[in-house]
């Protein structure tokens, strides 16, 4: 039914527990996590780490090499066997909610291809992130550039394979932001909706071995909101929203120039 992915990368103390909270999970058939050429770790060891796992199938990019995250999820995802994809960070864990929407979703007349529901910080944080009111799918790519009612974490997806693949997958150019340029682009090709907004779906860590936390600035968004304009310029976005995105380019911009 359901294959997740996780991109591994420097997050040994954490990847047990990550694979773990997913095994639990009834509607996954499958786990991949995704070599990324760790330095803190073989791949003979974190293979040895899940081989009596059933459902875990570790997979590495050539030669063992270090792609970074977007190449990473892109491989789980052409490798993965199911119409359903969800993703989880390896130093993260879903909640024993995680699924629970998404399976109400099924059993009603809902039209969908996928569904987005917050996640909750912690290690200092209690923070639940994600988006905060119900939001038609027609409307929801203008309202994620704008940003008015929150936005999507990629632990809280549940998207069909499909869709990411007619989105085009996620950005090899973008060190960062990557899911966020995706989202948006599944947003407007395809139909998503709504789970419980209240209630998370996974625990998200803050700690210094983050990349987002890390390398977060007005350029790394400028980058970001670049690529987005070169996709959206001719698409059928509506002149609105291009402005918008216009906007978010001068921003953006402006502050890279005081950084």
């Amino acid at each position: 039914m359901i294959s997740v992915i996780i991109p591994f990368y420097k997050a040994s103390n954490f990847i047990l527990e990550s694979v773990n909270s997913v095994i639990k999970q009834e509607l996954v058939s499958e786990i991949i996590v995704v070599y990324d050429g760790c330095p803190d770790i073989p791949f003979s060891d974190l293979n040895n780490l899940f081989k009596a796992q059933n459902k875990v199938i570790l997979v590495h990019h050539q030669e063992f090499k270090n792609f970074g995250p977007a190449a990473s999820r892109n491989l789980g995802i052409q490798k993965a066997s199911n119409n359903w994809i969800s993703f989880l960070d390896a130093d993260d864990y879903f909640l024993v909610n995680r699924f629970e929407s998404f399976k109400f979703l099924l059993n009603s007349a809902t039209d969908f291809e996928g569904v987005y529901q917050p996640i909750q910080y912690f290690n200092g944080s209690n923070k639940i992130y994600g988006i905060k009111k119900e939001i038609p799918s027609h409307k929801l790519f203008h309202y994620l550039i704008r940003g008015t009612y929150g936005h999507f974490h990629t632990n809280g997806l549940i998207i069909k394979k499909d869709l990411l693949f007619k989105a085009g997958l996620f950005n090899k150019s973008l060190t960062l932001h990557q899911d966020s340029e995706l989202w948006l682009k599944l947003a407007f090709y395809g139909r998503l909706v709504s789970g419980d907004l209240s209630a998370p779906v996974s625990m998200v860590r803050i700690h210094g071995g983050n990349r987002i936390w890390k390398g977060t600035s007005n350029s790394s968004r400028l980058k970001q909101w670049k690529v987005t304009w070169q996709w959206a310029w001719n698409k059928p976005v509506g002149i609105i929203n291009k402005l918008l995105i216009l906007r978010k380019l001068l921003k953006y911009k402006i502050g890279s120039l005081r950084e």
